[in-house]
């Protein structure tokens, strides 16, 4: 028998274990009448299992966690476990809508927007910046979207408005939260589509990282898919909180459906980080419970020196585009030895 909704995520050794226990306690505790749906972990490359520790934790929570080696072809590349899992759920899960969640995610509130009207098939949120996006002709980046459209057989141009600078660029939504009917068949035609432009090595201008995303967002092109929105509230980008438009800009926590932290947590001044966001009040016992367990899943074991590095790492990529190869990296990392 068919259940209405079910979520998925996945989970692979190292500070994915952390990130999906704090989601799993985070539905458990705050979704309201959403909070027992059933939770499916996938770990979907093979080698070594997550700790026990981790497996026990999720028994407790009551999360199917399955060690499955969906991704072989394209095992170096992490990302390509959304398409592939999301497709391997969508065909093994009985379920009438599912959730794709990244791990570092938390919830707050009822996700009441997860149940989807009759007439529509799909729920996301536009990608928070421009990215690896296209502004359309003249855009540096048009050609890599042209390219995809072409391939996927793209008929009908969608636009989108970005929640950071409020861009217009062509449909490129985030691929960290995606609610689905499953009988829609979209993350198989995802798979499908992921698994071409791969073997056809189309990537985006940077490099490799966010190809799934951007062909999820013109499969959905292709599929002429009505795509609605998640409210601004929904998987709320923290660390983004002050470049956002002041009508997207949230004021208080318990204002909050989802946060979506990318990798806030795992630098050790993540607490102060916080604190530098701009007209947001922090005093509630939501967000004392997510301090807690940040700390008690030992989240933060990074020192703040290796951000600084990866941003000179981009200033440098960056650079590069001009023909201008500036190591800089290189060289602090080499005093930071000595």
């Amino acid at each position: 028998m068919s259940i209405p909704i079910a979520f998925v995520i996945c989970t692979e050794p190292g500070r994915l274990e952390g990130q999906s226990l704090m989601l799993a306690e985070s539905i458990r505790k705050f979704c309201g009448k959403l909070k027992n749906t059933p939770i499916y972990s996938f770990h979907p490359r093979a080698g070594e299992p997550i700790a026990k520790q981790t497996q026990q934790a999720f028994e407790t929570l009551q999360v199917t966690h399955q060690q499955i080696p969906i991704n072989r072809e394209f095992h170096e590349y992490y990302l390509a476990n959304k398409p592939l899992v999301c497709a391997y759920a969508e065909q093994n899960i009985d379920a009438e809508i599912l959730v794709f969640l990244d791990s570092d995610k938390c919830f707050f509130s009822e996700p009441k927007e997860f149940l989807l009207p009759e007439n529509c098939n799909v729920r996301m949120r536009p990608e928070y910046g421009q990215g690896i996006g296209s502004t359309g002709l003249g855009d540096p980046q048009e050609w890599y979207w042209q390219k995809l459209y072409e391939v996927l057989d793209v008929k009908r141009e969608v636009f989108v408005d970005t929640p950071i600078g409020n861009k217009r660029i062509r449909a490129y939504w985030n691929s960290g939260l995606i609610a689905v009917r499953r009988s829609a068949g979209i993350f198989t035609a995802w798979k499908k589509n992921f698994e071409k432009i791969m073997r056809l090595d189309i990537t985006p201008p940077q490099g490799i990282y966010f190809v799934e995303q951007s062909v999820l967002s013109v499969t959905l092109c292709a599929l002429e898919e009505n795509v609605e929105h998640f409210s601004p509230n929904y998987s709320y980008p923290l660390p983004l909180h002050n470049r956002l438009s002041n009508k997207l800009r949230m004021r208080y926590w318990d204002d909050i459906i989802s946060i979506h932290y990318f990798n806030l947590f795992f630098y050790n001044d993540w607490n102060a980080q916080i604190k530098k966001l701009k007209n947001f009040n922090i005093n509630s016992d939501r967000y004392q419970w997510l301090s807690k367990e940040v700390v008690r899943l030992n989240m933060p074991r990074t020192s703040v020196m290796h951000r600084y590095m990866l941003a000179i790492r981009r200033m440098e990529q960056k650079l590069r585009n001009f023909n201008l190869d500036i190591n800089l990296s290189s060289w602090i990392e080499k005093m930071a030895k000595l």
